[in-house]
């Protein structure tokens, strides 16, 4: 795990707190540059950035008590359980500070997306925002030979069938070269079909979407930390923009 803070970061300063899953890619990301532009220029408040290195990301990521149809993500549960129950309390603890779940947001890419749209949407009195780059949105309960229909996409159920917060809020991000499928051959990858179908979900539960849901799908983006870095900065203003 690392720390990564906007520089001179005062302990009465009014900051926001970023939970980053696979945060061995920090470095990759350019998370210590990035807020310590957008906070110098004045886009957004001061940030603390906690980068989560991953353990074993297909059993730990994932949505929490559900496990896909290869019975990945097992340890999800237990995953949010630390963040929910031990990392945020001593977070809290140890800063002096209680940080506001208006201001407090968790992002990821791939797996790493999933995971954190899945954890904030099921705890707001700890999370506002949510920021997926390159979602693992197609995490399913069925496999194609069993017949699979996007009915049988975990996160789209477990999002239709929940009471979103009136303070959530949801950055979502997919690239056009984030791979090569196209399961229903209507000519659009997977990765942007499955973005889009959730943001038309999120567009429909989540209070003032034109305010709190904001969508980017970069042309030519792949799946890799060169194009997540460069949408960043946008989620960052989204989370934690001086307007906030």
């Amino acid at each position: 795990m690392e720390v990564i803070s906007t520089e001179a970061i005062d302990k009465k300063d009014h900051k926001g707190l970023l939970l980053l899953n696979d945060g061995q890619l920090s470095e990759a990301l350019h998370i210590q540059q990035t807020i310590n532009k957008l906070h110098n220029s004045g886009h957004i408040i001061p940030v603390q950035v906690i980068a989560i290195h991953a353990g074993e990301r297909q059993s730990e990521y994932g949505v929490s008590g559900v496990e896909d149809y290869l019975g990945r993500g097992e340890k999800a549960l237990q995953y949010e359980h630390f963040i929910i129950h031990e990392l945020l309390p001593w977070l809290n603890a140890s800063s002096g500070n209680q940080y506001s779940p208006l201001l407090t947001a968790f992002a990821g890419c791939s797996l790493g997306g999933l995971s954190a749209i899945d954890i904030v949407s099921s705890n707001p009195s700890w999370f506002s925002t949510a920021g997926v780059f390159s979602g693992s949105l197609w995490w399913r309960s069925k496999s194609y030979e069993e017949g699979y229909t996007d009915k049988d996409r975990i996160i789209f159920n477990k999002l239709a069938n929940s009471a979103l917060a009136n303070h959530f809020r949801c950055y979502l991000m997919a690239g056009t070269n984030d791979e090569s499928n196209d399961r229903n051959s209507n000519g659009i990858i997977d990765a942007v079909d499955d973005t889009l179908d959730l943001f038309d979900l999120l567009s429909l539960k989540i209070s003032q979407p034109e305010k709190n849901l904001q969508l980017s799908i970069v042309e030519g983006g792949r799946h890799e930390p060169a194009t997540w870095s460069t949408q960043f900065p946008e989620f960052l203003k989204h989370a934690f923009g001086t307007h906030t």
